[in-house]
């Protein structure tokens, strides 16, 4: 039996006229990842300056939270998070629009949608929660030699994979909306409809450069870390090489997540 083609000529969506399903072509015309994690490398490289003192005033901060209790360690934790994710959007979106910034304007002039950022974030959060109940699986599955199985290991990684992909999925919209939301005078439920059109069609492919981000920012952690504990340096020191760490890991994340919004927003 032929199926008969469509007699309905393909045409771009129009306000107030109905555009059906299999005429409804979402273009994506971004560059590859490996050129995609490349270019957020590049742009801190070419902006070391603004970013270094960035990654230095957030790095500081970090390590006077972790000398806090630990309940207030992770809110302060969490607010320098937003700091970094808010002034270095500001400062890409000004980069790219060749204006000449400082760290003191990102600072100054980034923090004004912090409330309708942490609205957006706590709706992160909670679609975190296949990842929070896969952090209680795993501690458990180690206490009760579980993972010692070759049968269940695989059974656990297979669940483990499921449990990030379905994070992924959902966090996909959060996280544009968390960088939509961050432009002058957008509130969270437009930041959540611009994020939803964009990601329209788009979020399998979102989820993959979220895992080529992760996979970055491991070895990056790795390449640290590993051979300094290998060395056996002093729990301080590293301690603070890891505040350096995480944080230069926060802003390259957040680097990398704009420059494929700005992608989404030309394609």
């Amino acid at each position: 039996m032929v199926k008969k083609s469509s007699s309905r000529k393909k045409s771009p969506h129009k306000s107030f006229k109905r555009t059906y399903r299999e005429d409804y072509v979402r273009g994506l015309n971004v560059p590859g990842m490996g050129q995609h994690i490349v270019e957020a490398f590049q742009m801190l490289g070419r902006n070391w300056k603004v970013f270094g003192s960035l990654l230095i005033l957030s790095a500081v901060l970090e390590i006077l939270a972790v000398q806090t209790t630990e309940e207030t360690t992770a809110v302060f934790t969490i607010l320098i998070f937003l700091m970094i994710w808010l002034t270095t959007i500001f400062l890409v979106r000004h980069i790219k629009a060749k204006h000449k910034v400082t760290l003191r304007d990102g600072l100054y002039n980034a923090m004004a949608p912090l409330i309708p950022t942490l609205i957006v974030f706590v709706v992160a959060v909670v679609e975190c929660i296949p990842i929070f109940v896969l952090i209680i699986a795993y501690s458990a599955a180690v206490k009760t030699d579980f993972l010692t199985m070759p049968f269940y290991a695989l059974m656990f990684f297979g669940f483990a994979g499921l449990m990030l992909t379905l994070s992924g999925y959902l966090l996909s919209s959060s996280l544009v909306a968390l960088i939509a939301v961050s432009a002058p005078g957008i509130y969270p439920l437009s930041a959540f409809v611009t994020a939803a059109e964009l990601m329209m069609g788009r979020k399998i492919r979102f989820v993959l450069r979220l895992i080529a981000l992760m996979l970055v920012l491991a070895v990056m952690m790795a390449v640290v870390v590993l051979p300094l504990a290998a060395l056996k340096v002093p729990m301080e020191v590293l301690s603070v090489i890891v505040s350096f760490v995480g944080c230069f890991g926060a802003i390259y994340m957040t680097v990398y997540l704009y420059l494929y919004y700005r992608w989404l927003l030309d394609a």
